[in-house]
């Protein structure tokens, strides 16, 4: 069996560095390095660096589960426009208290409630939703 990579093709016994066998796979040199380390993938050390078949590349990586990156949770936006409807105002700390996350995140939700202009931020510190019908009531009177 052969593959093609970078517009060339190589057979299975073609020996690969670790960085190179990554790209015929779309993983890192890393990961690649990793099975090596973990007896999943043979290797064959060289001085400073590893080589691995291509073949042997190839059957790991399509066994081999992809790891995934876990997704950032959804910023809690709506809380934070029911919690200041709720309770007229509050501070980033409250929020956070409120929320149960970090002081951090809380005045990110804020600031973004900011920039869409559902929110202002009193002198005190306080942030308050902005009136909307009163907006709305400018153009009909």
């Amino acid at each position: 069996m052969s593959c093609f990579a970078s517009s060339q093709l190589i057979s299975d016994d073609t020996m690969l560095t670790t960085t190179e066998a990554g790209k015929l796979v779309g993983r890192t040199g890393g990961a690649v390095r990793v099975a090596i380390w973990n007896g999943s993938l043979a290797g064959e050390r060289q001085r400073d660096y590893w080589l691995v078949r291509a073949g042997d590349v190839l059957a790991w990586s399509a066994r081999a589960p992809r790891y995934q990156r876990r997704k950032l949770p959804a910023p809690r936006i709506d809380e934070v426009v029911a919690l200041l409807d709720e309770y007229g105002s509050a501070s980033a700390e409250e929020v956070a208290r409120l929320l149960q996350v970090h002081v951090g995140n809380a005045r990110k939700y804020l600031a973004i409630l900011g920039l869409e202009g559902r929110a202002q931020r009193r002198p005190d510190g306080q942030w308050t939703l902005c009136d909307r019908r009163q907006d709305n009531g400018k153009g009909a009177a």
